[in-house]
């Protein structure tokens, strides 16, 4: 066992009540099938809290990190919004400044409650107020229409496309990033990368846990393949060690040997685990999942592409207790695989999933790198 495994201990993964396989399940699924996404849209968990505060704030925690993740393929919302606001706060600035120099000086002692009634009764401060009302009024029908290029359809259709993982750009009329983000946020079945956009839309409209496992399994061969692209791929240079263990996986798996091939590909995601985070208390944030657990800070906090292939990591590492009676899931479980080995947890469609877990964090790891221009794996 590794420094993480005093599960036993301390977490592991598992559900001692999952239903056998095929069985619906009470809980449906938050990313099912949708069909209003032009109506609405909601950013991704983590983006909401900083739209609150003010302007700057959406600028400095939004758009700008957005802008830096998605560079040429979207405008600088940035200088867009400050360009849209300038004019109207200047305008203001100048209609403010200018009754301000209208408005008269009263001299009273304190608690001169009759200076006091003449001032709210009289005409000049009741003109001035209406002045000011006016144009408040104003001000902010020209902020509403200043941003709102930036809310039209078109906006939003391009906004959604760019957070959309590569794998589902072309199909953003038909998969909103919210969809995509809070799938992950319950299933252990990642979306950046893998799979193909066809075989994305069917788990996203499977209406439980039962249904998507369906497509694990009519899906197999496919999403075997599509990872074997991604693989294919990925620099050797920058991850060498651990995809040629995930490329002997692939090879056992197609042969048929997919207890083997599960066995391995859990090894690596443990190891990468281990080099993100090599300080086991911050590893205890994404390899201790308990039921019911809200997302952690540290994911939330992420950016989009970041929390798309963690979440579902985090997911497939909720807590199995062996010694509490904890039943073995049929679904893909990391501490179930390490802890709890029997053909409930070793099968075909748990395997595809975690290729499909490790393929998404070498993807991953390797942008990083191309991006960083350097052959090194950050840890």
């Amino acid at each position: 066992m590794n420094d993480d495994d005093n599960h036993e201990v301390e977490s592991e993964d598992g559900d001692a009540s999952q239903l056998e396989e095929g069985a619906l399940e009470p809980v449906e699924s938050a990313a099912g099938d949708r069909r209003d996404r032009d109506v609405g849209f909601r950013m991704p968990a983590g983006f909401s809290w900083s739209l609150l505060p003010n302007m700057d704030d959406l600028i400095a925690r939004v758009l700008v990190p957005l802008q830096k993740q998605i560079r040429s393929s979207m405008p600088d919302y940035s200088v867009i919004a400050r360009e849209a606001l300038a004019p109207m706060n200047e305008q203001l600035r100048e209609q403010m400044a200018s009754i301000a120099s209208g408005v008269p000086t009263y001299s009273m002692s304190l608690l001169d409650l009759p200076a006091l009634q003449a001032l709210f009764v009289s005409p000049v401060t009741q003109e001035i107020l209406k002045q000011i009302s006016e144009q408040q009024a104003k001000a902010m029908e020209g902020l509403r229409k200043s941003l709102g290029p930036l809310f039209a359809p078109e906006s939003l259709r391009g906004l959604n496309r760019a957070l959309l993982p590569p794998n589902l750009k072309d199909h953003a009329d038909e998969i909103g990033a919210n969809q995509v983000h809070e799938f992950v946020e319950q299933e252990g079945i990642p979306l950046y990368l893998v799979p193909r956009g066809r075989t994305a839309l069917r788990l996203l409209r499977a209406k439980d846990r039962a249904g998507r496992r369906r497509v694990l399994g009519e899906c197999y061969k496919s999403l075997m393949e599509d990872c074997a692209v991604v693989l294919e791929r990925a620099d050797h240079e920058v991850i060498s060690d651990e995809l040629n263990f995930v490329l002997d996986g692939l090879g056992a798996m197609r042969a048929g040997y997919v207890r083997s091939a599960q066995a391995v590909f859990t090894v690596v995601l443990d190891t990468l685990i281990y080099r993100f985070y090599p300080d086991r208390e911050e590893r205890r944030v994404i390899t201790n999942h308990k039921r019911g657990a809200d997302v952690p800070d540290k994911i939330v906090k992420m950016g989009v592409r970041e929390a798309l292939v963690w979440l579902p990591i985090w997911n497939s590492h909720e807590e199995f207790w062996k010694h509490k009676g904890d039943k073995v899931p049929q679904y893909y479980s990391r501490h179930a695989s390490v802890h709890g080995v029997s053909s409930r947890q070793f099968s075909k469609r748990n395997c595809v999933q975690v290729l499909m877990l490790v393929t998404s964090l070498i993807g991953h790891v390797n942008q990083m790198a191309r991006e960083a221009s350097y052959g090194a794996l950050p840890v």
